[in-house]
């Protein structure tokens, strides 16, 4: 998720409330989440023990990792998150930018460091579960060497063109690429990006070339200039731009329409079927974090995401927000990764490294 935009937390004001969304997860439990739970059960039961003859929890600064730069659509997230806990934690909060490969750097940092609590990673677990099937030789199994402590937003990748262009809808950008043949380009800059991409081109019989970004923004001139026909990003930057002016939303890569973005229609309602990219954000944990500090973490993002800046800040991007107790919100991610897992198979997209 990519962008250069600056923006200040709370000052939105929007038309109407925007009620917090609770999703709970019904699907039943897959074998690899049995095993995940079997696994992770133990050392937090464990961890919890002695957490219990340990310093409270939280005695010094935490640290909270990004993978992304500096403002992208991801670090937006994460420091207007970070803010909105400010008040309710006792102790100082730093935000890191460890950035490179997609992610892997920021989780493979979280998932080596000491399980306390103070070394946390903000970022969409969805993304962290692509990056399992997307890469040859993934550094650490983000399956069970982290643990997702809470959720923040469901989101959405956008079909996006250049604000010129003719097309209104995705069967108008079907035919002009199909036209155009092997000579027509894409932009990505993440994993849900790169996946809708893909399954595009299976889905609908194209064959279009991905061109990687460190960041959005790096493609926005390419995209004015019609050296790239589209591009697939993230929410913070579609809206950002296309209130600007510069780009025009064709479809949002959902299975439904988001609550807070009821006119932009689904990739899969206008004939793209099963092109859809799971997105929600979250806070992850190593494995072995004490119950007692995972349930500290989920009560502050719980109370963020119910704050009126939030509220307006969500809605802004299109996305919804989304609140779980800690067991639903890992619930989530081990299922993410069994979903990613089918999808990229589909997408037939090539592990990278």
């Amino acid at each position: 998720m990519s962008t250069n935009i600056k923006l200040t937390p709370g000052k939105e004001q929007p038309n109407a409330p925007c009620p917090i969304v609770t999703r709970p997860i019904t699907r039943p439990m897959t074998r690899r989440s049995a095993l995940a739970f079997a696994g992770i059960l133990p050392a937090a039961l464990a961890s919890s023990r002695l957490y219990a003859q340990a310093e409270p929890y939280p005695s010094r600064e935490i640290h909270i990792i990004c993978g992304f730069p500096p403002g992208s659509g991801a670090d937006v997230w994460v420091r207007f998150f970070v803010e909105q806990i400010r008040p309710l934690v006792p102790q100082p909060i730093v935000v890191e930018n460890k950035v490179g490969a997609n992610g892997n750097i920021a989780t493979e940092y979280v998932a080596r460091a000491r399980p306390d609590g103070y070394t946390l990673l903000s970022h969409s677990p969805t993304a962290i579960a692509a990056n399992m099937f997307m890469f040859k030789n993934p550094s650490v199994d983000a399956g069970t060497k982290l643990v997702n402590v809470a959720t923040m937003i469901e989101f959405a990748f956008y079909l996006t063109a250049d604000s010129k262009r003719p097309w209104r809808n995705l069967q108008d950008l079907v035919a002009y690429v199909k036209d155009k043949g092997d000579k027509a380009t894409f932009a990505t800059t993440a994993a849900p990006g790169r996946l809708l991409g893909h399954l595009l081109n299976q889905v609908m019989g194209l064959k279009a070339t991905e061109v990687q970004y460190r960041t959005a923004a790096d493609a926005l001139n390419d995209i004015a200039s019609g050296q790239l026909d589209y591009a697939l990003t993230d929410g913070v930057f579609s809206h950002a731009q296309a209130r600007a002016g510069r780009l025009k939303i064709i479809g949002a890569g959902v299975k439904k329409r988001l609550a807070n973005d009821p006119d932009v229609p689904t990739l899969i309602e206008q004939g793209a079927a099963n092109v859809y990219a799971p997105g929600f954000f979250g806070v992850l944990a190593p494995s072995g974090t004490p119950q007692p500090v995972i349930e500290q973490i989920n009560t502050w993002y719980v109370q963020a995401v119910a704050t009126p800046a939030a509220t307006a800040f969500i809605k802004r991007f299109g996305a919804d927000p989304l609140t779980n107790p800690p067991d639903m919100a890992q619930k989530m991610f081990l299922d993410t990764i069994d979903e990613w897992g089918k999808l990229v198979k589909l997408s037939k997209i090539e592990p990278q490294g």
